[in-house]
């Protein structure tokens, strides 16, 4: 079989097509065409077949249009190879958009098939002006993150806005480099946003040394987190060790923390304790509940308890109280849990506590970095929901004074798909986010090896995603939907791709592309931060959302 692929007319290329469809770009011919594909003949040589491969994108002539394809499958016409040459291959490409040029000459690139070329259109490989074309934005400034797999010359960008504003997600395997993509998304987004601060659940300790000027580190040894800052169902699920307690035992603990704030408040506003907790609150202290986040003293609980257990007349089981308050004492000098209850002296320190953790002000460290590895495993899912809640709450009630992402590794775990091996409020905090946050300037970074194992829901609210390397085929199915139809031929190649390299859609994607990320440890890809004017935290009081936060009757919270 013999095709003449030499013969080019006006009718299908243009003068600069002409120009360019030398021997390197392996000019074949359209023979099949349906509504998503098509089948293209061309000729190879016998030492290489690499002029057409699996993966690249060619073009398709159709009048003043360029059409853009994917090659998906390969295969010659007889099913041999000839190293003499003379082979004629035929190429599956999958269509996804076409390219026109401009009035000016500049190439431009539209998602879509406006209408199909004949049987017999030329094709070749595409031209890295057209790449560049179909990889960049038109009106949206974005940032290079890394470089196309096809043509490393043609940098891979993404949009820093829709990239925050939107959420996104980092799925594969175990050592395929999403620690190091996640990393070079944030740096990137930090470069451009002034006010972004960002939150990494680090499970494994694997973020200290990608940001080592530009983070705070906070672990077993130096993080604060008073238990009183604690909603009653996160702590709860520390003191019973992740065991949902009896009807008896969760309404004495919700009483007795109850009662103990109760009576630190009504210390503070007499003026015994020195506090700024609300001194002008009424004497009912009716405001007063088991999660208001104020503080109080586990001795005072203890002292509670005691009292309880010497009347006559029992509200609760003596065993049931007993055993509380032994949980209350052992945890207060537990080592372990001198994060919660490590300060002898209990003061309303929330502001300070929140000033730490999420850099307010930055002082040129944007990242927190929270890692998990050192604390108590009953603790952990308590811990994550206070930090996502938070991080709703505070950029809320801060009313766009600063942004903030929480990026959340093994996502799974927390927000699995079936929510009865999940900690309620942590799936909450974080589902929370996922669905409102966009709207208060809250942003959520996913990142897993499992996202079959993820809630569908929180996955789908993330607009972007990077979808690195994956064997798991119930896995590789997830993306699969997500991606769309016109695109499903990128994605399979996710078994095989190569350590950094991604496939990745999405808003903040111009279009679907498989891309390398770039090592920033490398002598100049490691961005500096955005401006630190602080301009924008001029008017930005923590005491006030402190006051909002707990509810409180006071001129400051109801201002």
């Amino acid at each position: 079989m013999k095709l003449d692929l030499a013969a080019t007319h006006s009718g299908y290329l243009s003068v600069r097509d002409r120009r360019d469809a030398g021997a390197d770009r392996a000019i074949g011919r359209l023979i099949s065409l349906n509504g998503t594909q098509g089948v293209v003949a061309c000729e190879m040589g016998g030492e290489t077949g690499q002029d057409w491969s699996v993966g690249h994108l060619i073009s398709l002539v159709h009048q003043q249009a360029r059409l853009v394809g994917v090659v998906c499958e390969l295969a010659t016409a007889d099913r041999r190879w000839s190293e003499e040459g003379g082979n004629v291959a035929y190429v599956t490409v999958e269509l996804n958009g076409e390219i026109v040029d401009d009035e000016a000459g500049a190439a431009r690139f539209y998602r879509g098939i406006r209408s199909y070329p004949a049987l017999g259109a030329l094709a070749h490989r595409i031209r890295a002006e057209d790449l560049r074309a179909i990889y960049a934005f038109r009106g949206v400034e974005g940032v290079e993150i890394g470089r196309l797999s096809q043509n490393g010359d043609v940098p891979a960008t993404v949009s820093v806005d829709e990239l925050v504003s939107r959420h996104f997600a980092v799925i594969g395997s175990t050592g395929s480099g999403k620690t190091t993509a996640v990393s070079m998304l944030i740096k990137k987004c930090l470069s451009r946003r002034p006010k972004l601060r960002v939150l990494i659940i680090d499970p494994h300790n694997e973020y200290a040394k990608h940001f080592q000027r530009q983070s705070v580190l906070l672990n077993s040894d130096n993080l604060e987190l008073p238990y009183w800052m604690f909603k009653f169902e996160e702590l709860s699920d520390i003191i019973y060790s992740g065991r949902k307690p009896n009807s008896d035992e969760s309404d004495a603990l919700y009483d007795v923390i109850k009662t103990a704030k109760a009576q630190y408040v009504a210390s503070a506003a007499a003026g015994i304790a020195a506090s700024p907790v609300r001194r002008s609150a009424p004497t009912d202290f009716a405001w007063i509940s088991a999660d208001t986040p104020v503080p109080y003293r586990v001795a005072d609980m203890v002292h509670i308890i005691d009292e309880w257990l010497g009347k006559l007349d029992q509200r609760y089981p003596r065993s049931d109280l007993r055993a509380l308050k032994y949980r209350l004492e052992s945890l207060s000098r537990d080592p372990r849990f001198r994060f919660m209850f490590g300060r002898v002296v209990v003061e309303d320190n929330m502001a300070k506590v929140i000033s730490r953790i999420f850099r307010l002000p930055k002082a040129g460290a944007p990242v927190t970095i929270v890692q998990l590895a050192g604390l108590p495993n009953e603790v952990v899912d308590s811990l994550v929901s206070v930090l996502a809640r938070m991080a709703f709450e505070i950029a809320l009630w801060s009313e766009g004074s600063y942004e903030i992402a929480v990026i959340c590794e093994e996502a799974h775990r927390y927000v699995p798909t079936d929510k009865s091996l999940a900690f309620g409020p942590t799936r909450q905090a974080i589902g929370r986010i996922a669905k409102e946050g966009r709207k208060y300037g809250v942003s959520l970074g996913i990142v897993t090896q499992r996202p079959s194992e993820l809630d569908t829901t929180v996955l789908s609210q993330c607009s972007t995603m990077f979808a690195m390397r994956l064997a798991n085929e119930n896995d590789k199915a997830i993306v699969r939907s997500a991606v769309g139809v016109s695109s499903a031929s990128t994605i399979a190649f996710l078994s095989s791709i190569a350590d950094r390299e991604a496939i990745a859609f999405g808003e903040a994607i111009a279009t679907p592309m498989r891309m390398k990320f770039a090592d920033y440890r490398q002598e100049g890809s490691n961005p500096p931060l955005a401006p630190d004017t602080e301009q924008h935290m001029a008017h930005l009081d923590l005491r006030k959302i402190v006051c909002r936060l707990r509810g409180e009757y006071s001129p400051e919270a109801t201002n």
